[in-house]
């Protein structure tokens, strides 16, 4: 018959075997305090039991909000993710994220003449990411950043008949190479641009215009929406 310390000792290994069956049998579930993580949407999935994957142990970018984001490159599965708010100083204008290798990078420009925004949505198309209005420190922007994301050059679309500047908007590509723009916030929202803070929520804008910018034509059109307008909103995602 064994003796106590034997006892305890095959009782403490169980234990330990159950802890570490049971720590890989948990699945991961996305916090606040997570960083970088991915759901595979290419595979069937249960709704109920998401199958999320942490890749925050990759990350190298600082703690920062705001960014935007789209996959690019040669063969479109480079993710991109511009500007943002950060307090770091060292946080890079562009990231890159190779989901083949599972690796960030920063990229090289030729030159970099495009300036730091926030709050504003990245559209991809054919490997050019567009990057229309957003904030540029505590100011209201509505100039169009245009990133060739293959051979990482910069250029800036059309301001003719854009519209009013503005950030928190929503944006979906069209079939047509048109993007729709729609709502947002624009000077009426007031922060501190150091801490964040907001001072005022303002008024978001109406969805009884939409715009529509022309990828081929740099051009930019406005439309009236009919029908039941729903109310003035911004912060919200586009999906088409």
């Amino acid at each position: 018959m064994p003796n106590n310390s034997s006892v305890y000792l095959i009782l403490w290994v169980l234990l330990q075997l159950l802890v570490e069956v049971n720590c890989q049998m948990t699945p991961f579930k996305p916090t606040i305090a997570s960083k970088f993580f991915y759901l595979d949407v290419s595979v069937p999935f249960n709704t109920q039991q998401l199958s999320w994957q942490d890749l925050s142990n990759t990350n190298i970018l600082p703690s920062h909000s705001g960014a935007a984001s789209c996959s690019g490159g040669a063969n479109n599965n480079i993710l991109f993710l511009y500007g943002g708010m950060s307090s770091d100083q060292t946080m890079a204008l562009v990231y890159t994220f190779d989901s083949q290798n599972i690796k960030w990078s920063i990229p090289k420009f030729m030159a970099v003449n495009a300036i730091r925004k926030s709050d504003l949505t990245g559209v991809c198309l054919n490997g050019i990411m567009y990057l229309w209005g957003g904030m540029s420190g505590d100011l209201f922007s509505n100039d169009m950043l245009i990133l060739d994301t293959i051979n990482l050059n910069w250029k800036e679309g059309s301001l003719i008949k854009a519209p009013t500047p503005r950030c928190q908007y929503g944006a979906t590509l069209l079939p047509n190479n048109n993007i729709i723009y729609l709502g947002g916030n624009d000077e009426n929202l007031t922060f501190d641009p150091k801490t964040l803070a907001i001072d005022n929520m303002g008024t978001a804008l109406t969805l009884s215009e939409v715009y529509i910018y022309d990828t081929i034509h740099d051009n930019w059109t406005t439309k009236k929406a009919v029908g039941k307008i729903p109310p003035n909103r911004a912060g919200f995602s586009t999906v088409l």
